[in-house]
């Protein structure tokens, strides 16, 4: 039986907004990364947040910002918390809220005493997502730095870099710390304290071929020295990994190899044998990435005229 993957869009409101967003190529859209990534590092709310480590539905960033920092927070869940609303207030982070209501499609936009509230129809949401745009714009053109990054680490740059050289060949895209119950969908039987433990990044499909944003492989970095010295943090990679190759999910884990500044990609849910890396070239792990993401492909069976990034530009 081939395995379901996970869909990070499945409301049409989302996936027409992610549409929008992603044409106007001005920012990049990254979807579904935890919210406790956009603030900064050592923020430690002063009340309870519920939805902290829960995904917002995407962020906006600068496509060449190797950090990857969200300008723009987008939520579309319903019942935000006062409390989350008041933390974005404090650190003065940009944020969208996006609803349908009684007057169709409802945008308020706030950040540092400006307040913007607006309501439109669906065919004229492309022109009235322009005005937080126009604020955003306004913000960082006078403070050029947001408070979060979604690229923590030299590792996971050098990921990125390795996966965006994959998509100028693939229709894929890439996301950054998306909890682990979002990258597999609702699993009854998943253990509570993987459920929210952010994914390094994720592939999707490009959202040009796919717009659902369907889940290709999940990677995780189990580099750093806590991976291995801090007993909490092994059990929780243990975990994580055991239940990806229990539902069949190819998820993509590299680890430090034997030897200096060597590496081993191994994969759940597909039958392939580890790969070594030697070093830290972008190309030798954008090699040993491509064939773990052709396994994928074929294993989800998905159509051959989703693998290719036939308009010649990254997607």
């Amino acid at each position: 039986m081939v395995f379901q993957p996970n869909r990070l869009l499945t409301h049409p409101i989302n996936r027409y907004l992610a549409e929008i967003l992603q044409t106007i190529g001005e920012y990049e859209l990254l979807l579904r990364p935890a919210r406790r990534f956009v603030f900064h590092s050592h923020y430690r709310p002063s009340a309870y947040i519920p939805e902290f480590n829960k995904p917002c539905l995407g962020v906006l960033v600068a496509p060449d910002d190797l950090e990857k920092r969200p300008y723009m927070v987008l939520e579309t869940e319903p019942n935000l918390s006062e409390a989350l609303r008041e933390a974005y207030r404090e650190c003065e982070i940009l944020w969208l809220e996006v609803y349908e209501g009684p007057a169709g499609i409802h945008m308020n936009c706030e950040i540092a005493g400006i307040r913007l509230e607006m309501a439109t129809v669906v065919p004229h949401l492309a022109t009235a997502i322009q005005a937080p745009l126009a604020l955003l714009r306004a913000r960082y053109g006078r403070v050029p730095i947001p408070p979060g990054r979604l690229v923590q680490s030299f590792h996971e740059r050098l990921l990125r870099e390795a996966i965006d050289c994959l998509a100028l060949q693939y229709a894929i895209a890439c996301h950054h710390q998306v909890p682990f119950g979002f990258v597999t969908g609702y699993r009854a039987n998943m253990p509570p304290p993987i459920a929210r433990s952010a994914v390094d990044m994720v592939i999707t499909l490009s959202l040009r071929v796919n717009p659902d944003g369907l889940v290709l492989l999940p990677i995780n970095l189990n580099l750093h020295n806590a991976h291995q010295e801090n007993e909490q943090t092994a059990v929780k990679d243990r975990l994580i990994t055991e239940f990806a190759q229990s539902i069949g999910m190819p998820m993509l884990i590299i680890r430090a190899a034997e030897g200096a500044d060597a590496y081993l990609f191994s994969c759940t849910g597909l039958e392939l044998e580890p790969i070594r890396v030697e070093g830290r070239a972008p190309a030798d792990w954008a090699d040993a990435i491509r064939v773990v993401l052709e396994a994928a492909f074929q294993a989800l069976d998905l159509p051959r005229e989703w693998w290719y990034n036939l308009g010649g530009g990254k997607s």
